[in-house]
């Protein structure tokens, strides 16, 4: 029984340094009816009283292995009975989930897991849901990871703890749990789809990890935990400094996030990458991967105005001293005809063309309200996206310019310039909306009837 009393000492020792569980929590166990959660369930069992917490275990029926899912259950349920722990058990259909979400099994049985674990814990008010991954469950993960390209922060492994979970077993291998659970003579179940090689972990816990440790290291899972909290320490310091470059060097505005390159010029064009993780774990629904960070990276050495489209239909302009992300979305805007005396609504964008009076103009310095004549003009008026060759004769000039050109002077950021709207009369454009009007529509002596372009 030594062994089973080390085993028991390095995860009491593990949830002390960590400060996983504290006195009088009430303690949410998954418990799937596996070796690792059979022992979690057992060790906080015998612990109890230690720990003075209260526990309940729940048990997630993905039905993917038919009868064998349900008999799952049943052992689940009568094991609890056995240690009179409370036990709650949820049914969720994960082919239908995965079907409907475009998801792998994997993928989406994980994510019905979660959501049903968050459910009973709030429900219950529990304080914490332990789940039994071990060392070698990290070590599969970090592999995976490692295959998968996700960085710095893929290679820290399986969270210790974040938010309400807590894994305490993670400081065993999977060797010692079955050890632990032979010792003390404790049943469990196998599932038997984890020798099922189609799955990407059970591929890498069948097929690679055993040639490593045969081959190169057999105390593999305990390399890769050490190096893993070695760069979970380092990844910590690395998110506070990068949390402070975000202060200074972001700047975010509701869909608008932008990088003054300043933080390359000074930091190297390193720095961007973590820059961006973090920002994309921060401000979007998606992390970027590792092809987003390169497209960006390149944009740095492009001119002004080229952009690249990146994860979650984001897309990122080089401006001048910054990289400016925008979220796109769908953004299909149409030509609308409009009459004079006719209000418009587009998005926060109000418009409006009335008639006005020649004695009472009111005019102003911020662009809202613009008269011009209109002695020329037709009763039918065009608002439209300005698109490549368009061009009119700024006021003030004698002579056209294309709109790209004086949006470029106007020093009018790339993701603002696809979205600027021109007013047209007579199939030339006399109005660039809230910038300037056409030198052609300026009101003179002999100017006889004027209107009035009003943005609100």
């Amino acid at each position: 029984m030594k062994n089973g009393k080390r085993i028991e000492e390095k995860i009491i020792n593990f949830v002390k340094k960590y400060d996983l569980v504290k006195k009088n929590q009430k303690i949410l166990i998954a418990l799937s009816g596996g070796p690792d959660s059979v022992f979690a369930l057992n060790f906080f069992r015998k612990f109890q009283k230690k720990y003075q917490i209260q526990i309940s275990a729940i048990h997630i029926n993905h039905q993917l292995r038919g009868k064998e899912s349900d008999e799952d259950q049943l052992f689940c349920r009568k094991l609890c009975e056995r240690l009179n722990i409370d036990f709650y058990s949820q049914l969720v259909n994960v082919k239908e989930y995965s079907e409907k979400e475009k998801k792998s099994i994997e993928e989406a049985a994980r994510e019905l897991r979660y959501k049903s674990l968050n459910k009973v814990a709030g429900e219950i008010k529990a304080d914490k849901i332990v789940t039994a991954h071990n060392k070698n469950d990290n070590a599969e993960t970090i592999l995976l990871n490692l295959f998968k390209g996700t960085g710095i922060a893929g290679l820290k492994g399986i969270p210790i703890s974040r938010e309400n979970l807590i894994r305490p077993i993670l400081i065993v291998t999977r060797d010692e749990v079955l050890e632990y659970l032979h010792l003390h003579n404790l049943e469990y179940r196998i599932d038997s789809s984890n020798e099922n090689t189609d799955f990407e972990r059970n591929y890498i816990r069948n097929k690679i990890i055993p040639l490593i440790k045969e081959k190169i290291n057999p105390a593999l899972e305990n390399t890769i935990f050490h190096n893993s909290e070695i760069i979970r320490s380092t990844q910590a310091n690395l998110k506070l400094f990068v949390g402070e470059l975000i202060k200074e060097y972001v700047t975010v505005n509701k869909d608008i996030t932008e990088i003054n390159l300043q933080v390359v010029k000074k930091y190297g064009h390193e720095i961007l990458g973590d820059l961006l993780l973090e920002i994309s774990n921060k401000y979007f629904p998606k992390t970027f991967n590792f092809l987003d960070i390169e497209k960006v990276r390149n944009l740095i050495s492009k001119q002004t105005g080229k952009s690249e489209f990146i994860t979650s239909n984001i897309e990122v302009f080089r401006e001048r001293n910054s990289l400016v992300l925008k979220k796109t979305g769908k953004n299909i805007f149409e030509p609308i005809i409009l009459k004079v005396g006719v209000h418009i609504s587009i998005g926060k964008l109000k418009f409006s063309i009335k008639k006005a009076d020649k004695v009472n103009l009111s005019f102003n310095k911020n662009n809202k309200i613009e008269y011009i004549s209109a002695d020329d003009l037709s009763d039918k008026f065009i608002l439209r996206k300005w698109e490549p060759g368009d061009k009119f004769i700024p006021l003030g000039l004698n002579h056209f310019k294309k709109i790209s050109d004086f949006l470029s002077e106007e020093k009018i950021h790339s993701f603002q310039k696809k979205s600027q709207l021109v007013l047209l009369n007579n199939e030339r454009i006399i109005y660039v909306v809230g910038k300037r009007i056409d030198n052609r529509v300026k009101i003179t002596e002999d100017t006889k009837e004027i209107y009035a372009l009003c943005l609100n």
